[in-house]
């Protein structure tokens, strides 16, 4: 299993997307540092010549070669379909042009893709299951259960689990679902990883972004991400508040590239005066001095069936910077990660006595002196990038080149 994999990566993201970059470059080009020959197929929105160029600079520069299709988005399903055909001839071209070994489908639409494409050059398989996407969408109010699109999905997925010869999940709590009591040897569990190298390079910034901010004095409660969704900005503005009543001193600080007005309204209507929050943006690289500058960070995400393939990349960046989480329970393999209430809190019921129970508890638990380590370690053994991440997909992909190669032997 010594031998390094030839891939093509198909990801249904434009390469501007910064999840792209914390969730795919990221990995991608730790598996080109270690021997592996990576090419990234993504679909974008027009690009200027210039910026198509420092793209591609960059990404050949950690050792990944780009290759990039025009996305399509109207009218739906007909242009997700054109998309999945366009990527399936420009795979079949790469795997042959390139001597490609393997294609590695990120989520459902690139594994028709990559199934297509198997079927024509007998490449090998890696399916990446992000999320129960069928499931998803009917829990979201935006499919029926047993619709087209919905049955389509399934199958689609179904073949990708009986068929691929590498399959990841972000949790185990989404292995039962999908291989039943025993998930096969080639399935591996590796969740959204936060760079903690680049996290610590941040931290001792903590003192200089409190005093920015104007709170040095006050316990922050931090929260980076979207709204709306499966985002509960009303629940994470009712529990602001119940802990404004625990602690009076207590400081929220907003990340978001959303819509700030969404959050601000619900902060006045659960009453917190403007004082008491601020709501800005950061560049991916900066994001560590906010983290650092935290006390407490908040993921809310609502809780349905599908939510047990979740992993929130908040979580790992939270402790990753010494930050210990309150999250609602039942969120992927959350509970197992905070539920012996040491590097965070659980809420399962969203009301007054409940929120202010859990913030106290949540509180209490930032003041403790040996908290910060506490999580830094869970996020080492449990979700860092180069500790976790890169080597769980550098043993998938030589397990993968292994079975390639005697194949052809």
């Amino acid at each position: 299993m010594d031998k390094p994999l030839r891939s093509l990566y198909i990801c249904y993201l434009s390469l501007e997307d910064p999840l792209v970059h914390t969730q795919v470059v990221a990995y991608l080009a730790g598996l080109a540092e270690r021997g592996h020959l990576i090419h990234l197929l993504t679909y974008d929105r027009p690009l200027s010549p210039g910026r198509r160029a420092e793209l591609e600079r960059k990404l050949g520069e950690a050792g990944i070669v780009w290759h990039s299709l025009r996305y399509h988005q109207w009218p739906s399903l007909p242009a997700t379909v054109y998309d999945v055909l366009r990527g399936a001839i420009t795979a079949v071209r790469l795997v042959r042009r390139f001597a490609l070994d393997a294609v590695h489908a990120r989520n459902h639409v690139p594994l028709a893709t990559a199934l297509i494409a198997r079927s024509v050059t007998r490449c090998k398989l890696i399916f990446d299951i992000r999320g129960l996407m069928a499931e998803e969408y009917v829990d979201a109010g935006r499919w029926r259960a047993g619709g087209v699109p919905f049955l389509l999905t399934k199958r689609v997925q179904a073949v990708g689990v009986g068929t691929a010869d590498g399959i990841v999940t972000l949790t185990r709590a989404v292995q039962p679902h999908l291989f039943g009591p025993e998930p096969p040897s080639h399935a591996h569990v590796i969740p959204c990883c936060a760079d903690l190298e680049a996290l610590d390079a941040q931290a001792d910034r903590r003192e200089a972004v409190r005093r920015d901010l104007g709170i040095a004095d006050r316990r922050v409660i931090v929260y980076v991400g979207k709204f709306t969704g499966w985002y509960m900005e009303r629940e994470m503005a009712e529990f602001f508040a119940a802990a404004r009543r625990v602690d009076p001193t207590v400081f929220f600080l907003i990340l978001t590239q959303a819509d700030r007005d969404l959050i601000r309204r619900e902060l006045a209507r659960a009453g917190v005066p403007e004082a008491d929050y601020t709501i800005t943006q950061a560049p991916p690289e900066e994001v560590g001095a906010y983290l650092a500058a935290g006390d407490l960070g908040i993921s809310f995400i609502r809780r349905c069936f599908s939510k047990i393939s979740s992993s929130p990349t908040k979580i790992g960046e939270y402790l990753g910077a010494g930050v210990p989480v309150v999250s609602t329970s039942g969120i992927g393999d959350v509970d197992r990660l905070l539920g012996n209430g040491w590097t965070g809190v659980l809420v399962d019921r969203f009301e007054r006595d409940a929120f202010e129970a859990c913030a106290a508890r949540a509180l209490e638990l930032s003041a403790q002196r040996d908290t910060r380590i506490r999580c830094r370690a869970l996020a080492g053994t449990e979700l860092g990038l180069q500790e976790i991440g890169i080597p769980r997909y550098d043993r998938l992909y030589r397990q993968v080149a292994a079975s390639a190669d005697a194949r052809t032997a």
